[in-house]
């Protein structure tokens, strides 16, 4: 007989923790007891007043606030696919998500009703927006009137394994994005490898939530709940209320991008705040430049977790310990150095060539991923399922060497790999060069039109607040570390870099403005 295993989970929390502070928000914080009753009710009346059926999908565009995990658990009892939209999307990218994944439901907030107002009348399958804040918007469900035409009693739909849980949309950094659909089976799954390889919760755990709940960090909602953990949610980063939450939360685990903890340890001040409650700091998203991972290791210790992992593949897939961030202490040596971690547990990883084959230790293959928390496939996409896809093994698109200990090391993607005069240069390895110059606060690499050598490397550089840096300059620091071929022929100052909606450098967006202009030459320059 089917049941519900994750909503069962949900409502034990709620019951065995009901009194404890399950999560805090700006303007609110919720007991365990209050998540389970206001899950209960929107879960209710999403399937009785609403009629949706199992599978049916729903999206939540939503800042990080206790309403987010609130409508999350409702979908989980309800038996509906969680879409979640991340708040910086432009408003042509929600329509196409919308559409693309025939969402029935929006659940949102005030702050987003222009946006949800122009692309409206486009959303052919929307059939109610819940505004959480109960703004009285003209074709709308407040949130406070939908929990009223529900019940606190538990509730859950029967599910299996092989019923959606999720679709999460790429950042669409190399076209449209694509829905990774991922079952309740995956859901189980990555709940597990959370706790065998990032963090063993326990009711003592608080977790703080500075990155948007509709990426990596909404992951880690659940096995914190479920484990009696504390949820406490920060809308926007910003160093110092981060470190004043840790301090009044007495929060022990984090997850953020490279370039949240570069900011933190500008802005450390040791003795205005006391994070030493602080144990777990997980970050991955994007590469970690070294400089910047060893001022953070000596400011807050070795509190550090990599992860590395795709929408497709939800982290963790590599996992580079806390132990394996410092020297070894009898040999000296850090052995994970500039690695990005080994295999995780419940985690299959190969490196292919292009014809599918294995490469040998030392050379550079493609990263395929098998197992249980893997997508099903392509939300309607069959083509791209079948090229993502095969006999269980997932493809990532980025490249990687294995050492003889089993560190797996990333050398970048493989379709921003460079090709000059047949010698192939990964952007990661000039990039890691560039962040070594003292004055680089952010860099990317690009492969720009060449017509002697096909590409050339192009350098982009965001220098660092105070420092006067030169392109000339730049190009000299390369060409002490890089052969020939590898070293940007051009460099570029920028004041900014774009970045996507999910916080990464938005190469895509830099190859549109740079690598369509005339081929490159051997001159530098500065551009405003």
């Amino acid at each position: 007989m089917a049941t519900n295993a994750l909503a069962e989970l949900l409502s034990r929390a709620g019951h065995d923790f009901a009194r404890r502070e399950a999560v805090v928000g700006e303007q609110r914080s919720m007991t365990f007891a209050e998540v389970e009753a206001d899950s209960n009710r929107l879960a209710s009346y999403l399937s009785l007043a609403l009629g949706l059926k199992k599978g049916e999908r729903v999206a939540i565009l939503l800042p990080n606030c206790p309403e987010f995990v609130v409508a999350d658990f409702a979908l989980i009892k309800a038996g509906l696919i969680r879409v979640p939209v991340n708040p910086r999307y432009t408003a042509r990218e929600i329509e196409f998500i919308m559409n693309h994944s025939a969402a029935a439901v929006l659940v949102t907030s005030a702050a987003f009703a222009s946006m949800v107002g122009e692309i409206r009348p486009a959303l052919a399958s929307l059939r109610c927006v819940i505004v959480v804040d109960n703004s009285m918007l003209l074709g709308t469900q407040g949130w406070r009137d939908a929990l009223h035409q529900g019940t606190a009693a538990t509730f859950a739909v029967d599910t299996v394994d092989d019923d959606g849980y999720m679709i999460a949309y790429t950042s669409g950094t190399t076209g449209r994005p694509k829905g990774a659909f991922t079952t309740v089976k995956a859901r189980w799954a990555g709940i597990c490898m959370t706790y065998a390889n990032e963090v063993f919760v326990t009711p003592a755990d608080v977790m703080l939530h500075v990155a948007s709940l509709a990426h990596g960090s909404g992951t880690k909602v659940l096995p914190l709940f479920v484990k009696g953990g504390k949820n406490v949610l920060l809308p926007k980063f910003s160093p110092l209320e981060f470190f004043r939450l840790v301090e009044e939360h007495k929060v022990t685990i984090s997850w953020m991008v490279p370039t949240m903890v570069a900011m933190l340890v500008d802005a450390w001040d040791e003795n205005r705040f006391d994070t030493s409650s602080l144990r777990t700091v997980i970050y991955g998203g994007a590469p970690m430049p070294e400089p910047v991972l060893q001022r953070a290791l000596a400011t807050f210790g070795p509190i550090f977790v990599q992860i590395y992992g795709l929408t497709e593949a939800p982290h963790p897939d590599l996992i580079l310990a806390k132990h394996e961030h410092l020297p070894d202490p009898v040999t000296g040596l850090r052995s994970g150095a500039g690695a990005t971690g080994r295999v995780a547990i419940g985690v299959r990883i190969r490196l292919v060539d292009d014809t599918g084959r294995d490469v040998a230790p030392g050379e550079v293959g493609e990263i395929i991923v098998g197992g249980d928390h893997i997508m099903a496939g392509y939300w309607n996409d069959p083509v791209a399922t079948q090229e993502a896809v095969r006999e269980g093994w997932c493809s990532t698109g980025d490249l990687a060497r294995v050492d003889e200990e089993g560190f797996y090391t990333i050398v970048d993607r493989k379709k921003e790999m460079i090709i000059s005069g047949g010698y192939n240069v990964y952007p990661r390895e000039v990039e890691d060069v560039l962040y070594r110059h003292p004055s680089v606060a952010e860099c990317a690499v690009i492969g720009v039109p060449d017509g002697i050598w096909g590409e050339t490397v192009h350098a982009l550089v965001v220098a660092k607040p105070g420092c006067a840096v030169e392109a000339e300059a730049i190009s000299a620091h390369c060409a002490r570390e890089l052969a020939g071929y590898k070293k940007p022929r051009k460099v570029t100052l920028l004041s900014e870099l774009p970045k996507t909606a999910n916080g990464k450098i938005d190469k895509k967006a830099l190859r549109a403005r740079f690598a369509a202009a005339k081929p490159a030459s051997t001159a530098t320059e500065a551009t405003a």
